[in-house]
């Protein structure tokens, strides 16, 4: 019952600020049914300004100004502004302490919303209500989240038949991974990549690519597209090892020849000094019988 009673006195909590903004615009009697909205794209971890825009007059006071941003998902207020001043008692934690407002803009009509170091979390719906003494709007945004691929690790195991590729990277959404051959891009090869979100709510992408050296020589090339910001992650490695293996047994080959030519030309050196040994060791002893 207690946990029941909490529940609703938070939800309460969240939407007084807009059931304020309400009960403002059905006493003016000045709603404006045009609902717009904008879609923007936040970076993980960096800042981004929400925009909200309404009329002003002679007459506006910043009094009577009242500012609610509410996310739609789940009713939470993200900021609120009446009575003067910032109402964070009645923020959801979620945004405690990374929202402002602008109130140098107020009076040019400028009630955006600054969100700091922006999360997976934060993607969704948002909408602006604002209340001034001559009228009131509602204007809705579509916030997506994004993160660039970074810290892009390429691991190469050689075995003496094949080789595996290994390419880590994180970022938001998913991206598509695509590997070929430099010498001919239509030559597509097929990695297993996967998908695993980590606790910040980016994607760990990890792509294998096993290739066989009797079937496969070529230049790789391995290309990340992040198409949410237009990003594109490219790394290209040589690696002809069939080509490699072909020259180290034409070397060892030559090698090998030219020890046996050297122990031939040995073996002939060695023949004629003997057979000159023997020679003069013959005609040392004919000498004295002709004398």
């Amino acid at each position: 019952m207690n946990t029941d009673l909490q529940r609703g006195h938070n939800r309460m909590r969240y939407l007084l600020p807009a059931l304020i903004v309400w009960g403002q615009l059905l006493l003016s009697g000045a709603i404006d049914d045009t609902e717009l909205e904008t879609t923007l794209i936040g970076i993980h971890h960096q800042s981004i300004v929400l925009g909200c825009r309404f009329t002003t007059h002679d007459d506006f006071l910043l009094e009577s100004l009242v500012i609610t941003w509410q996310r739609v998902e789940h009713n939470e207020v993200v900021h609120s502004y009446y009575y003067g001043k910032d109402q964070t008692s009645h923020q959801s934690e979620q945004y405690s302490g990374r929202t402002s407002l602008l109130p140098e803009e107020f009076k040019h009509g400028n009630a955006s919303l600054k969100l700091e170091g922006v999360r997976a979390e934060d993607a969704g719906q948002y909408i602006c209500f604002v209340s001034t003494i001559s009228g009131s709007v509602k204007e809705t945004v579509l916030l997506k989240f994004a993160a660039y691929y970074k810290d892009t690790q390429l691991l190469i195991k050689l075995q003496p038949s094949s080789s595996t590729f290994i390419l880590e990277s994180q970022g938001y959404p998913e991206a598509s991974v695509l590997w070929y051959c430099a010498e001919d891009k239509n030559v597509l090869l097929k990695p297993n990549t996967s998908f695993v979100t980590s606790e910040d709510g980016l994607y760990l992408l990890r792509s294998v690519l096993e290739v066989d050296h009797a079937k496969t020589n070529c230049n790789h090339t391995v290309e990340i597209h992040n198409n949410l910001v237009n990003q594109t992650v490219t790394r290209k490695f040589n690696l002809l090892l069939p080509r490699i293996q072909e020259d180290n047994t034409d070397k060892r080959w030559c090698i090998i020849l030219g020890c046996c030519i050297l122990a031939f030309a040995a073996i002939i050196v060695l023949i004629l000094v003997i057979y000159k040994h023997q020679e003069r060791k013959t005609g040392g002893k004919t000498k004295p019988g002709f004398i």
